[in-house]
C-alpha cells in the first residue's frame, strides 16, 4: 500500500484524538479567556483512571476563578503550578516509570485507501459522534446557548440573567470529561504512558487550537485535522522523534501569519464559541 496514504490514515486517527483534546481546551478558553496549561493533566488523569467530575470542578473554582482579573502571566503561572502538582501526585501514586495499558487494538481493516485497526476506527467514530453532540449542545440547548453568550460577553450575559459562574463551572466539567476521554483514547493507542502523557500532548493541543482559532469549537476540529496530518506526514518522511519539533514550528508559523486561526478572516479578532 502507498506509504503516503497509510501515513494519512494514521494522521486521521491522531487528529481524532487531538480533536477531542483541542475541543476541550477551546471550550475552556471560550468561557474563561484563560489558556489552561494544566489541561494536559486532564488527559493524564483520564489515562490513569475514570474521570472525576469533582476534581475538575475544584480546579476551576479554587484556582482559575480566584485569579480572574489578574494579569495573563499570573494565571499562566497558576495553571503551570497545577500541572506540576498533578504530575507529582501521579508520580507518588504510580511511580515515574511508564505503565502498560493493554487495550485490544483489533485486526487491521482496509477502509478505502487507509489502513486502520479496529481501535483506530473506534476512536475516529467516537470523535465524530462527540463533535456532533457538542454541536447539538451548543446550538440546540439552553446550556449551550448560555455557553455561547458567556463566551461572547460575560458581563452582558450576567446582566441578562445568565448565571455566568455556574455556566463556566459546567463548561469546565464538560471540557474535563472530553479531555479525560481523549487521554483514555491516547493511552489505548500508544499502549504505554507515564505522568507526563498529557503534558507532552499539550503542545499539539495548543497548536491545533491556534490553527482553528482560540475559542472556536467547530474550527478547532479543522485545526486538529491539519496538525494531525502535518506531524504524521513530516514524521514519516523524516523521523517520528521530531514530531514535537514540527508541531512547535507549525505553532510559530501560525502565530506569525495566522494568529486568529486558519479558518478565521484576517480582520476578525472576536473570539466566540
Amino acid at each position: 500500500m502507498n506509504t503516503f496514504l497509510v501515513t494519512v490514515g494514521v494522521g486521521l486517527a491522531t487528529a481524532a484524538i487531538l480533536a477531542l483534546s483541542a475541543l476541550a481546551f477551546t471550550l475552556e478558553y471560550a468561557v474563561s479567556r484563560i489558556a489552561n496549561f494544566a489541561h494536559g493533566e486532564f488527559l493524564t488523569i483520564g489515562a490513569y483512571a475514570a474521570y472525576s467530575t469533582q476534581g475538575i470542578f475544584h480546579e476551576n473554582a479554587l484556582v482559575i476563578e480566584q485569579f480572574r482579573g489578574r494579569s495573563a502571566i499570573t494565571v499562566l503561572i497558576a495553571t503551570l503550578g497545577v500541572a506540576l502538582i498533578v504530575q507529582n501526585v501521579l508520580d507518588m501514586i504510580y511511580g515515574a516509570a511508564n505503565v502498560s495499558y493493554s487495550y485490544p487494538q483489533g485486526s487491521l481493516h482496509h477502509v478505502g485507501p487507509f489502513l486502520w485497526t479496529t481501535s483506530d476506527i473506534e476512536v475516529i467514530v467516537s470523535a465524530l459522534v462527540v463533535a456532533g453532540l457538542i454541536y447539538l449542545l451548543l446550538q440546540q440547548t439552553r446550556f449551550g446557548k448560555a455557553i455561547r453568550a458567556v463566551s461572547q460577553d460575560r458581563a452582558l450575559a450576567q446582566v441578562s440573567g445568565i448565571p455566568a459562574r455556574r455556566i463556566i463551572m459546567g463548561t469546565w466539567v464538560l471540557a474535563g470529561a472530553l479531555a479525560g476521554f481523549a487521554g483514555f483514547a491516547l493511552a489505548a493507542t500508544i499502549g504505554t504512558f507515564g505522568p507526563l502523557l498529557g503534558f507532552n500532548f499539550l503542545l499539539l493541543t495548543i497548536t491545533a487550537t491556534v490553527a482553528g482559532g482560540l475559542g472556536r469549537p467547530y474550527a478547532t476540529l479543522g485545526g486538529a485535522l491539519i496538525v494531525g496530518l502535518a506531524i504524521q506526514i513530516a514524521g514519516t518522511y523524516t523521523s517520528s522523534a521530531y514530531e514535537l519539533v514540527f508541531a512547535f514550528l507549525l505553532l510559530v508559523l501560525l502565530m506569525l501569519f495566522r494568529p486568529n486561526g486558519v479558518f478565521v478572516r484576517r480582520s476578525s479578532v472576536t473570539v466566540r464559541a
